[in-house]
């Protein structure tokens, strides 16, 4: 029977801190968090939602948390079913309420949020709920404070073959079983195309809000303006820099909003941290710094770096 979005089941993992948790930069960096805490004068740790890639597991996505819960902050880490994002993506609006939902559920609400997703995988559940967020549906939701969010590898633009590609590759088979997804793949994607372009030629709903072909134009024009901190490699063979570089270049220069991003010349696609750790944490620890001190200085007035457009 076709699952709804009822019957939708998040599987997540939720990371407290604990009076033992350290603090791996520096003092001044380690600090960061005490500072936002008292200029708001609430007691509230920042809480990270880490939103897997195609194939991962939780033990990888587990040792991204760890930048952030060795320093003090909640972590829900989630990783979206392929069988979701590349067969069922009109499911992804009910795993958006779900995650939003999550705030909630664990009385969230006065936390600063923050994003951090990969690859295309993690874009297609960030992209809906970004999109919830930004609707008539949000108001449910407008109590949340959406500090920034860190995208790593990701998006990529629509091609089928690559796509295909980081579908065989996660499936972790090889030889003519890879070759056997891999065409298989293609051939949904050709079909699925075919679908969506007659379903909006005869001005038809296909159900779909967020799909392998609309992700990359989604990101680039998505109505959030929280800072965002871009990670991506030039060796990357599924999602091609320049994608990432044409999104930072028109959000940063033509819509003026806070953009940073960093670029490696040699890791593979979605392997910066295993090749660069303390470079990597660093730098999104920073750019959690950034957003925390920034927010800090707008708290007398009572402001966010929330907006809706």
């Amino acid at each position: 029977m076709e699952k709804s979005e009822d019957d939708l089941e998040l599987d997540y993992h939720i990371t407290f801190p604990t009076p033992t948790s350290g603090d791996v930069f520096d003092d001044d960096d380690a600090d960061l968090l005490h500072d936002f805490v008292n200029v708001t004068g609430e007691n509230v740790e920042p809480v990270v939602i880490l939103i897997g890639w195609a194939g991962c597991k939780d033990q990888y996505l587990a040792k991204y948390s760890k930048i952030y819960e060795q320093n003090r902050c909640i972590t829900i880490r989630y990783i979206p079913p392929q069988e979701i994002t590349f067969f069922k993506p009109h499911l992804l609006h009910g795993i958006g309420i779900r995650v939003l939902d999550l705030i909630s559920d664990f009385n969230l609400e006065e936390s600063p949020v923050f994003f951090h997703i990969f690859s295309n995988n993690g874009a297609f559940v960030y992209s809906e709920i970004s999109r919830i967020l930004h609707s008539v549906e949000g108001r449910k939701y407008s109590k949340l404070k959406v500090k920034g969010s860190i995208v790593d590898s990701a998006p990529g633009k629509r091609r089928i073959f690559r796509a295909a590609q980081a579908f065989a590759i996660s499936t972790g088979n090889s030889g003519f079983m890879k070759i056997a997804y891999f065409v298989g793949m293609v051939t949904y994607l050709f079909f699925l195309r075919i679908y969506l372009f007659l379903s909006r030629l005869f001005n038809r709903s296909s159900g779909i809000t967020i799909s392998p072909y609309s992700v990359f134009e989604f990101i680039k024009e998505d109505k959030a303006r929280w800072p965002q901190l871009y990670l991506y490699s030039r060796a990357d063979k599924i999602i091609p820099h320049t994608d990432v570089e044409e999104i930072v270049t028109y959000r940063r220069d033509k819509l003026k909003l806070h953009i940073q991003s960093e670029c490696w010349e040699t890791p593979k696609h979605v392997s910066i941290l295993r090749e660069n750790p303390e470079t990597y944490a660093n730098k999104c620890w920073m750019f959690i710094g950034d957003c925390l001190r920034e927010d800090g200085e707008e708290a007398t007035g009572g402001q966010t770096l929330y907006t809706r457009i």
